[in-house]
């Protein structure tokens, strides 16, 4: 089960924080952050089996991650990846409509997510939804947004709204909180035990000015983020 926490205009007006945790068989491949797409310029790690991507930081700025989530599975014989979709909303126009063909996809919530809109598409295998998000803190796993009943989701909504993060340590609470292991009986957020275990974490900021990406490659609370945010210059941008 995956953890994504997204923070919007709470830092300030048409901005968006996003802390996520990519929980995963740890003998599926992948690779770390890399270019995916030249025009637009899209960023993010790869799966190395179906080629797809589970998050994506694309110019303009906007960010498009996926989190797989419990609902009726497709005939094998058509599915279709999930990170292939993921990619191709990142390459697609800017903060496109999310009316997209999801019937051969397996379960999924993606997030679509810009400093002036966040929006969530919900497809449970039978139904599809658009959520627009509203501005505030919110945490999403395998079901749906701040959900009460998912015992990680309920945890952190109730901590990030009892103790926000401020501008000044928003990066370093949101990346302590990726590191947590449960210890004095919460949930735990980094994964360590069973057959899904965390793999990666990210870090992304986005304002009207662009975006910070910062990424840790293994489990965050063993491995230090690293500043991905040169992957998003193009040409043009280190000359204008």
């Amino acid at each position: 089960m995956c953890t994504l926490i997204l923070g919007r205009d709470v830092i300030g007006p048409r901005t968006v924080w996003i802390a996520a945790n990519r929980d995963e068989d740890p003998a599926r491949p992948s690779d770390p952050p890399m270019v995916l797409s030249e025009s637009p310029r899209v960023v993010g790690g790869r799966d190395r089996i179906a080629g797809g991507t589970w998050l994506a930081v694309r110019e303009g700025p906007a960010v498009v991650a996926l989190l797989n989530r419990r609902g009726k599975l497709p005939d094998p014989a058509r599915i279709r990846s999930r990170g292939m979709l993921t990619l191709d909303i990142a390459r697609g126009p800017l903060d496109p409509p999310l009316e997209i063909p999801v019937d051969e996809s397996a379960p999924f919530s993606l997030l679509y997510a810009t400093p002036h809109r966040c929006r969530l598409l919900v497809w449970d295998g039978e139904t599809r939804r658009i959520i627009e998000i509203s501005p505030g803190w919110h945490v999403l796993t395998h079901q749906e947004l701040d959900d009460p009943t998912e015992p990680r989701a309920a945890y952190l909504v109730q901590r990030l709204r009892e103790r926000p993060p401020t501008p000044a340590n928003a990066e370093e609470e949101l990346a302590a909180i990726l590191r947590e292991h449960g210890d004095h009986g919460t949930p735990p957020v980094c994964l360590h035990q069973g057959r899904m275990v965390t793999v990666s974490s990210s870090l992304v900021w986005l304002d009207e000015k662009g975006a910070r990406y910062l990424h840790a490659e293994g489990r965050p609370c063993e491995h230090a983020f690293e500043d991905q945010s040169r992957l998003l210059e193009t040409t043009s941008t280190r000359n204008p």
